[in-house]
């Protein structure tokens, strides 16, 4: 039997190591070969779209190196935020290079990699539950990791493959849907759980305004509150464990972005709305800067202090930290308001990216990635968003819009081999 590889199983490789190394939490390593995957990558051509999405993020970079310089902080604490902020550009750069003219199709490459990531995941929980009985939720994702984005594209891409034009098999797809889902379900994140809701809501269409539209989100709004509210009625437990523990901490969620009242007294309100309290900290902290720090932030470098030491969830005791869980937060902190509005608007482009096509399979990529910016414009607020040391969504952000640019490309093309065909018609009948 003759097995015949694509020419191009190389570039999928390279992108298949870069998402996988986005799980692991050794971000040297991590950061060390998407560099050398950009550096590789870097020369090829790009779009004015993209390049305009881009440049939001250079600036940012630009602006935080700038200000770093007018302060006495340490090389390496700048180097360290750096590479955090340049982190995002190099997947952008990746993903949308692998698959930027080429024979490769983004969709399922992601829905085949989160397939690969999902029997990782479910192969480690086993072996540990073997030989290191799992007893908790928190046990079990200290092990096998606290979310899955990834994963969540790879389920929203196999639900919606009919609008994408993509063809599995209903056992192929029943099998990978399920093998997905299992692996996302054991994370128990509602970060995931939230990602699911948006995207699956814009592949609906259901962010197109019209009044039937209107009803369904308001539908939907209406029933988040009702359910919520059936949390906090139940009052789980804060110590609780199994599903109890995650109800609690969906009980939580809110109070997490920003509670305006809690103050550090080692209580357990403090420690459960700790990133409430880093927010709160955050804006005195540049507030009380007097050199434009509000507008232009405080650079690279730059550390908030807790006045309070705190436990990370790998172990370590710190009392000051360089990134926070807000993205908007860490931005404000490095780059001040006008790199925060640069940031707000990148994400407000990813939202409208790209304009209306007839095409349906165009159009439903598109809506993809208006509704990735739709979840980002959230995430962010409690998980870093792009800056996240474990984020690979800016893989999967370069790797959509490479994608829709190629199906645009490929229309452009049909769309003048029918111009010809007409002329050439008329040619021959005059």
């Amino acid at each position: 039997m003759r097995i015949t590889l694509s020419p191009y199983i190389g570039h999928l490789l390279l992108f298949t190591i870069a998402v996988i190394l986005s799980y692991d939490t050794n971000f040297e390593l991590q950061f060390a070969i998407w560099v050398l995957l950009a550096a590789y990558y870097v020369l090829g051509t790009y779009s004015k779209q993209f390049l305009i999405f881009i440049a939001c993020y250079l600036i940012i970079c630009g602006l935080g190196l700038y200000r770093s310089l007018l302060y006495d902080y340490s090389f390496h604490f700048i180097v360290r935020d750096l590479s955090y902020f340049i982190k995002p550009i190099l997947g952008f750069v990746i993903g949308y290079q692998v698959f930027k003219n080429r024979k490769l199709d983004a969709l399922k490459a992601i829905v085949y990699i989160s397939l690969i990531i999902a029997v990782g995941h479910i192969l480690i929980l086993m072996y540990h539950y073997a030989f290191h009985p799992l007893k908790s939720i928190e046990s079990l994702r200290a092990v096998g990791g606290y979310f899955s984005d990834f994963e969540v594209y790879g389920i929203i891409i196999l639900l919606f493959s009919s609008k994408f034009g993509l063809k599995f098999t209903s056992r192929n797809k029943i099998l990978l849907l399920i093998v997905i889902s299992v692996s996302v379900i054991l994370y128990f994140a509602r970060t995931n759980i939230i990602q699911l809701v948006i995207l699956g809501l814009g592949m609906w269409g259901f962010y197109k305004l019209n009044f039937r539209n209107a009803i369904i989100l308001g539908s939907v709004i209406l029933l988040g509150i009702i359910g919520y509210q059936a949390v906090v009625e139940f009052n789980p437990r804060r110590n609780a464990s199994g599903i109890e523990s995650f109800l609690y901490k969906i009980k939580n969620a809110p109070y997490e972005i920003y509670d305006p009242y809690v103050v550090n007294d080692n209580s357990a309100r403090f420690h459960d709305r700790f990133r409430s309290y880093e927010t709160k900290v955050t804006i005195l902290q540049v507030k009380n800067n007097k050199d434009a720090s509000i507008w232009l932030g405080s650079g690279f470098g730059s550390i908030v202090n807790y006045n309070a030491t705190i436990r990370t969830t790998d172990g370590y005791r710190i009392q000051q930290a360089p990134i926070l869980h807000n993205g908007y937060t860490t931005v404000f902190l490095k780059v001040g308001l006008v790199g925060l509005g640069i940031f707000i608007f990148s994400l407000l482009y990813l939202c409208f990216y790209g304009s209306f096509s007839k095409d349906q399979k165009k159009e439903n990529v598109r809506i993809f990635i208006n509704s990735t910016g739709v979840f980002m414009f959230l995430s962010t607020l409690v998980f870093l968003g792009f800056y996240l040391k474990l984020d690979n969504k800016s893989l999967i952000v370069g790797a959509l819009i490479a994608y829709y640019e190629n199906l645009n490309y490929r229309n452009q093309k049909l769309d003048l081999a029918d111009e010809h065909k007409a002329f050439s018609i008329e040619s021959s009948n005059s």
